[in-house]
Formats: C-alpha cells, sequence, structure tokens
C-alpha cells in the first residue's frame, strides 16, 4: 500500500490519501452522514469564502465544500490509474477522516481496491454524500452529481498538468463513467473538453465568477 500512497500523494493534495492507523483522531467517512461535522465544515467555508450566511449563502458554500471533498474522493483512483498502481478502496467503510483547520480534508484508507474502483468510489462513496448534501442542505441533486462529474475530470485535468504518464487510462476511465449512471446527464464532451450539465454555484461567491466547466460560461 505504501507505494500507491507515495504515488498519490507526489501528484498533489486531492489526491493524497494517509495509511489508516488506529487512533483517537481518525472517524470513519460514515460518521459525515451524521449531523456536526460537515454542517461545521460549511459554516467555516461560508464565513472564508465572504458570505453572509443567508439560506443561499449556506447552498453555495455547501456546494463548495461538495466538490471539494467529491474530489478527494475520486482523484486517488484516477490518480492510481495514472501511476500504474493498484488505488485505494474508496468507500464509506474502508476510509477515515480528521478534522483539518482549512484546505483538503485529511484522509486515510485501510485497505486497496479491486476492479471498477472509479464507479465503487461513485456509487460507495459519493452517492451517500450527495443524498446527504441534498438533504442537510437544500442542495439540488443535479448540482451535486454535476460536482461529482466536474471532480472526476477536474482530476484528469490535474493529472494532465502533473505530466502523469498514464493520464490518457484515467481519461478513458473518466469517460466511460460519464457514459453510466451515476453520471450519465451531468455532463458532455465539447470540442475535446468537458462541460457540466449544471452550476456549482460558486459564482454567487463574492468575487467569484464561473468555473471553465460550467454550462453558463459556454458561448
Amino acid at each position: 500500500m505504501d507505494g500507491t500512497l507515495a504515488a498519490l500523494s507526489a501528484l498533489g493534495p486531492y489526491f493524497a490519501v494517509d495509511r489508516y492507523e488506529p487512533d483517537k483522531d481518525w472517524r470513519p467517512l460514515s460518521a459525515l452522514l451524521a449531523p456536526g461535522p460537515l454542517e461545521s465544515r460549511v459554516e467555516h467555508t461560508s464565513r472564508a469564502l465572504g458570505l453572509e450566511g443567508s439560506a443561499d449563502d449556506v447552498r453555495v458554500a455547501a456546494s463548495t465544500v461538495a466538490l471539494g471533498l467529491f474530489s478527494q474522493l475520486v482523484s486517488p483512483v484516477l490518480g492510481a490509474t495514472a501511476t500504474a498502481t493498484t488505488p485505494p478502496a474508496i468507500t464509506l467503510d474502508s476510509m477515515w477522516w480528521r478534522a483539518a483547520a482549512s484546505g483538503p480534508w485529511a484522509l486515510a484508507v485501510d485497505r486497496l481496491g479491486g476492479s471498477d474502483t472509479l464507479g465503487t468510489a461513485l456509487t460507495g462513496a459519493v452517492a451517500p454524500l450527495v443524498e446527504r448534501f441534498a438533504e442537510g442542505f437544500s442542495l439540488s441533486r443535479t448540482v451535486l452529481w454535476g460536482n461529482a462529474a466536474s471532480a472526476v475530470f477536474g482530476s484528469v485535468a490535474a493529472l494532465h498538468r502533473a505530466g502523469a504518464e498514464r493520464t490518457s487510462q484515467a481519461a478513458v476511465l473518466a469517460l466511460d463513467a460519464l457514459r453510466r449512471e451515476p453520471l450519465l446527464g451531468h455532463g458532455e464532451i465539447v470540442d475535446r473538453h468537458f462541460v457540466r450539465t449544471s452550476c456549482c454555484l460558486y459564482y454567487r461567491v463574492p468575487g467569484g465568477g464561473y468555473c471553465g466547466d460550467c454550462v453558463l460560461a459556454q458561448p
């Protein structure tokens, strides 16, 4: 496992995961489904973004948190593919988290994965979190699954910028995922670039703007 984790860490913070070791600070990823941790993170993010705390502002902050977390859940799988290492298992039961003051979540895994690890990450980790964000923050599931699709293709773009040797194979995985549930219908390839079919709401952040893959930014 150490070889995989070292290769992922070299790609950047959204690909990095630690090896889980029993420690009082680590909590199972499934704990994020309970009230408390996500609310605290969304509140912190709202303040950091300069939002005022209205119901709409909470949704913007929650979408931003969701996009970042989803990126950390799918990127290790794509990063492992691009570095020819065995991907970690990304599920609610195999991943752990602990509080971080800012920046990406501190995540750990306790085992490596098997086949269809991107599909497993989407259905076994992202899907229940989509429901949690939707129900806890009144966020559209269309926006949330758009965030997941954006996270997948954002990871591929990051691998390309990092010069990962097998980025093209990670791109094949991403394209295959886009053709199937749960990402089906949440994005498309236009002129060789991914474009999502929804907006993550970041344009509502003071000084924000549209992301490069946003449907609202297209000509």
